[in-house]
């Protein structure tokens, strides 16, 4: 039984090395925008990590009969754990976890003619405002792959890579005045946000692709 005890202790030595192995800190930029991160070994083959990412920008774009003029403001921390199949032979990983935050894109609706065209028929702004949000859930799972981060990389400096993909139906308020709907009528209005509905729910996959600098002490 002695034996069998031991032999097992020993296995699992081999299999997950060391339990005191070097933490990291790293910067990294991306399509999350910038961000900072601190990684934990778990052995030799796997990896906890947490960060924090952010980004901001405007983008135009056309939806249904309107044009619209958004900003996309994307901050949200990600919870990490990384597994490596052969990380004495090469630092490869496969990533799993969650980004948590308050992901959103605004967007108001433009109009240089004064009119807003609805389902097709043009109608007078009255000089009001249309507004849509989009909002990602508060958590989204992730999946990705990558290079870095190694639990046996010596200590110091090195680069990392990660690619995946993050999962979340937007969810979309569209905000239309009630002057502009009483005009335009609500099945117009209804058939407007639909088509904006379909244009948010192409964006619930969303890719992440991020290289940076880690620093293993």
């Amino acid at each position: 039984m002695k034996r069998l005890v031991v032999a097992l202790f020993a296995g699992l030595t081999a299999l997950y090395g060391p339990l005191a192995m070097a933490d990291e800190v790293y910067g990294q930029i991306g399509t999350e925008g910038a961000g900072i991160g601190y990684g934990h070994p778990l052995g030799s083959v796997a990896n906890v990590r947490a960060e924090v990412n952010g980004v901001s920008f405007s983008h135009s774009f056309n939806s249904g009969d309107l044009h619209y003029d958004g900003t996309a403001t994307l901050i949200h921390a990600g919870l990490y754990g990384d597994f490596f199949p052969a990380p004495s032979v090469v630092p490869f990983r496969l990533t799993a976890g969650l980004l948590i935050g308050d992901d959103h894109v605004n967007a108001n609706a433009t109009s240089p003619s004064g009119t807003y065209t609805i389902n097709g028929v043009a109608y007078s702004t009255l000089g009001q405002s249309i507004h849509a949000k989009a909002t990602y859930p508060a958590v989204r799972p992730y999946l990705g792959i990558g290079f870095g981060h190694s639990p046996l990389a010596t200590k110091g400096f090195s680069m990392f890579f990660d690619a995946g993909v993050a999962y979340g139906k937007p969810h979309l308020d569209f905000d239309v005045p009630a002057d502009i709907v009483a005009e335009a009528g609500q099945a117009n209005v209804d058939a407007e946000k639909q088509s904006l509905q379909n244009t948010v729910d192409r964006y619930r996959f969303y890719p992440i692709v991020k290289v940076g600098v880690t620093y293993r002490f």
